[in-house]
């Protein structure tokens, strides 16, 4: 399959020279989003998703080539069009300003599961499942400029990175990344690149687990321990540009670590099976294209409850604990940590169920009320729930609901680990 980046960009090159028919224009317009048969329409376009939703990132690699990785801006909100789902760490070799090749062909962006079943039906049986590796996603490549195959990030090559939120980029060659950094002290302990020789004008696409998952946001790895982080080969895109998935790639070079598929079935009954899930973040579906030319439909089948759990394991959390705790998920989570931040998880479950049932009960007590309003006060400095609104999600029987909220605003930004999560626990039994 082309990469739409790549001719698009291809495209914006041949209307500067005046070559171009309007079928190549309106196709264009087409991988923007925006269908066009004008030039002017064209350029506009281009110009408006290069510079507010796709980030183009550039750096000179001799005095004829440049080399450019394109990644989704993720201070937008994600728009689904074919540009855009590529924008996931596509790199482009130039020749001055001529676009000669895709580098890096990574895999598209999987569709959120809601926003797919706009295109697919919920009874659809996917090719092919595994579950999300919950890492960071770097892209293996042969660089046919440096002679040897290097990794990049989603968003940046190996010789950028960021610094308080400003770019840096060091000579072309440097590998200054400390994501690709890590990844290629890894490929080569390991023997990746001996195993890729062979299969250069591939993309493989992996994901480097560490010990803390990435949607926990930990900071970039600084001297890190080698042996504490796993590269997942999660995908592969072939020379002629099928895509395959971990398992079939594991094949090709031999690389026993990726994610293990699971048994296939609707849609529908796989996210009623991972929506709980306290220890994997989704699943991702392979929904097989009409042609063998074209890309599967991704869907990313998420868990509703992932992101507290980790939150609770690593950051020890204590408004995620109550969260979980409210959906009668305690149990399991006290399996996933200590014994001390176990214990305190279970005083938060006891002073939920204490609250809700209080709330229940007295539901038209004035005082219950005024109570509950005062102690959301006086931890949270100022009034940021009414009695009002107590009092009518309470007429209303939403117990559960205000009884969450309720904690929710007195355990935000609290942690497990500190004493003060007991005094507060106590506090909010003393209610009733």
């Amino acid at each position: 399959m082309e990469n739409p980046i790549f001719y698009v960009e291809r495209i914006m090159w041949l209307l500067k020279r005046g070559e171009l028919e309007e079928q190549s224009i309106r196709r264009a317009g087409e991988l923007m989003g925006m269908p066009t048969r004008r030039a002017d329409a064209l350029r506009a376009r281009y110009s408006e998703v290069f510079s507010r939703f796709v980030e183009k990132r550039c750096c000179e690699a001799n005095p004829q080539y440049s080399v450019c990785i394109y990644s989704w801006n993720r201070k937008r909100a994600f728009k689904a069009f074919p540009v855009s789902m590529y924008a996931t760490g596509t790199v482009i070799l130039f020749r001055g300003e001529e676009p000669v090749k895709v580098m890096s062909n990574p895999m598209p962006k999987a569709l959120d599961y809601s926003e797919a079943l706009d295109h697919v039906s919920p009874n659809t049986v996917p090719a092919y499942v595994s579950p999300r590796i919950d890492g960071w996603q770097v892209n293996l490549y042969f660089d046919e400029l440096l002679g040897r195959w290097v990794f990049s990030t989603r968003y940046v090559l190996h010789n950028m990175y960021f610094v308080r939120g400003s770019l840096n980029i060091d000579p072309y060659g440097e590998i200054s990344n400390p994501i690709v950094s890590l990844a290629d002290t890894i490929a080569s302990r390991q023997g990746l690149y001996d195993r890729a020789r062979g299969y250069e004008g591939w993309t493989f696409i992996f994901s480097l687990l560490g010990p803390e998952p990435t949607i926990t946001s930990p900071p970039y790895p600084i001297a890190p321990d080698p042996s504490e982080y796993t590269l997942y080969l999660v995908a592969a895109r072939k020379a002629d540009g099928m895509l395959i998935n971990g398992a079939e790639a594991s094949k090709e070079i031999g690389w026993d670590r990726y994610p293990k598929s699971i048994d296939a079935k609707s849609l529908e009954s796989l996210y009623s099976e991972i929506r709980a899930s306290l220890d994997t973040r989704s699943l991702i579906a392979w929904v097989l294209g009409s042609t063998r030319s074209e890309d599967p439909m991704l869907i990313e089948i998420p868990s509703q409850y992932y992101y507290d759990a980790m939150m609770v394991k690593h950051l020890n959390d204590a408004k995620s604990a109550l969260i979980l705790c409210s959906e009668e998920l305690c149990d399991h989570l006290k399996k996933m940590v200590g014994e001390e931040i176990a214990e305190r998880i279970g005083r938060i479950e006891r002073a939920y169920r204490k609250l809700y049932e209080t709330l229940s009960q007295r539901k038209y007590d004035p005082n219950i009320v005024r109570k509950v309003s005062e102690l959301v006060r006086s931890v949270r400095g100022g009034e940021v729930i009414d009695e009002e609104e107590i009092s009518s999600e309470l007429s209303a029987g939403n117990f559960k609901r205000i009884a969450r909220k309720i904690l929710a605003l007195i355990f935000e930004g609290k942690s497990l680990a500190s004493n003060e999560i007991i005094d507060l626990v106590e506090r909010v039994e003393k209610i009733g």
